[in-house]
């Protein structure tokens, strides 16, 4: 089984290359300096040479304040990119995963979103994986779409992969408040989307730890697994901000945005594990063992 990872640099991609390894596939893993998947043909030359059975995109443009000053980036890289690879795979009978967002949503509901809901964007970001996911069904109806959301892993960029070492230097923590969604151990993430891959899920499923949580509840419970562990903890205070009182945090983000994924552990025939088993395996593999 031969896998092509498309932004194999990012957080999700790094675990995926890890995750196929582990399973004895072949991974062919492109970066975005060794790849720009927006280039015209790219899609087709690189599977003409490469020749994969599935192709996973977890390239993707994420920063929702840099989509909004470059919406044509943007679309490009998070929409019309995504169609088009999704077109040249189904041509030639490759399987397409296409990794997604729980910004999609805009955070009006008072439950779970499930799969199916449908979508209302809040932000330029939002919009464009929203069109990502309706132009790559289109393109390819054998695909697969996987949302994601609140990613953490090691050597990840995200504000919960460095929350530890935040918590451990700083007395007073200021974090976004007023926010309630679903976070993903990108580990967990990378072990889910290739098992949806290889059970044949097709359409869009939803791959994210279970529960819900704020950002302010997860840096809390990351201060108790820290101090179980005998880890230097420097945090007295943690203090929540208004999302819009944030320097340079200018795009609308869901106040409410939890994944329902009861869909996926039927299909898989397993119940994910919880976000905090997640927090934990993080941990241990960040050096953060129990004591």
């Amino acid at each position: 089984m031969k896998v092509l990872i498309l932004g194999a640099g990012g957080l999700t991609g790094r675990y995926l290359v890890k995750e196929a390894g582990r399973r004895g596939m072949e991974a062919i893993a492109l970066t975005r300096a060794e790849l720009d998947i927006t280039q015209a043909d790219s899609a087709r030359a690189v599977l003409k040479k490469m020749k994969p059975d599935w192709v996973v995109n977890a390239a993707a443009f994420t920063r929702l304040e840099d989509c909004e000053v470059n919406p044509l980036q943007s679309r490009n890289i998070n929409a019309r990119a995504p169609a088009e690879w999704a077109k040249e795979c189904g041509k030639s009978g490759i399987r397409f995963i296409h990794l997604s967002t729980d910004y999609v949503f805009d955070g009006k509901k008072n439950s779970a979103y499930l799969p199916s809901d449908p979508v209302s964007p809040l932000s330029r970001y939002g919009k464009d994986k929203a069109e990502g996911e309706k132009q790559v069904l289109r393109a390819n109806p054998e695909a697969l779409v996987v949302r994601l959301a609140w990613l953490f892993g090691h050597g990840g960029k995200t504000f919960m992969s460095q929350l530890p070492a935040i918590l451990a230097e700083k007395e007073l923590v200021e974090l976004a408040g007023g926010r309630t969604g679903s976070c993903t151990y990108a580990g967990e993430a990378a072990r889910l989307i290739l098992d949806l891959a290889a059970r044949g899920a097709r359409e869009i499923y939803h791959a994210v730890g279970e529960g819900q949580v704020t950002w302010k509840i997860f840096a809390e419970k990351t201060i108790e697994r820290m101090r179980n562990r005998n880890q230097r903890v420097a945090c007295r205070e943690i203090r929540e901000l208004s999302v819009e009182s944030i320097p340079g945090l200018h795009a609308s983000r869901p106040p409410f945005s939890v994944l329902d994924i009861s869909m996926t552990d039927k299909f898989l025939g397993r119940k994910i594990p919880s976000w905090e088993q997640g927090l934990d395996e993080y941990l241990s593999e960040i050096g953060l063992s129990r004591i």
